[in-house]
C-alpha cells in the first residue's frame, strides 16, 4: 500500500541488504512523509488485526445502524491503547482508510460523505471528510 502521506513497505523493500526469503517475520515500515522521524516498524498482519478490532469495537458501540464513526477514531483508538506501537495517530490515517475500503469490498461497512453512501469505485474522487458505518454484512464478531 502506498499514499501521498505515508509510505509503507515490507522491511525487504526499505532495507534491501536484507533477504526477504530469510525473513520470518513480515515487517512493516511506516514513515509519515511530513515528519521523516516519525518511523515505527511493525508487523504488517498485526497492524491490520489491530485496525480491524478497534473499528468493530467502535462500530459495535452504536445504537443506530446509520450511525457512523470516524476512521481517525480509530487511530486515535490504537494510539491511546498502544502508545509505544502507534505513537502517531495521524500517520496510521491512511493505512487506516486503506482497510476500510477493504471492508468495503467484502460489504461489513459503508464509506460515507455527506450522509451519502460512496462506493469503492469512488474514493480515488473523493475529497474531504468521510464517515464509516456497519454494512450490510456487518458481523459484530
Amino acid at each position: 500500500m502506498v499514499a501521498t502521506r505515508l509510505a509503507i513497505k515490507h522491511q525487504s523493500q526499505v532495507d534491501p541488504s536484507k533477504n526477504a526469503s530469510k525473513s520470518k517475520s513480515s515487517t512493516t515500515k511506516i514513515t509519515n512523509a511530513k515528519d521523516s522521524n516519525s518511523i515505527v516498524k511493525l508487523d504488517n498482519h498485526k497492524v491490520i488485526t489491530e485496525v480491524k478490532q478497534k473499528m468493530n469495537e467502535l462500530l459495535s458501540r452504536l445504537t443506530s445502524s446509520s450511525s457512523t464513526i470516524c476512521p481517525s477514531q480509530i487511530a486515535r483508538g490504537l494510539n491511546k491503547d498502544h502508545p509505544a506501537r502507534y505513537p502517531d495517530w495521524r500517520a496510521m490515517m491512511d493505512p487506516v482508510r486503506d482497510i476500510v475500503w477493504g471492508e468495503v469490498r467484502k460489504g461489513t461497512v459503508e464509506v460515507t460523505q455527506g450522509g451519502e453512501v460512496r462506493t469503492l469505485e469512488e474514493r480515488e474522487g473523493l475529497k474531504g471528510p468521510i464517515r464509516v458505518r456497519r454494512g450490510e454484512k456487518w458481523n459484530s464478531g
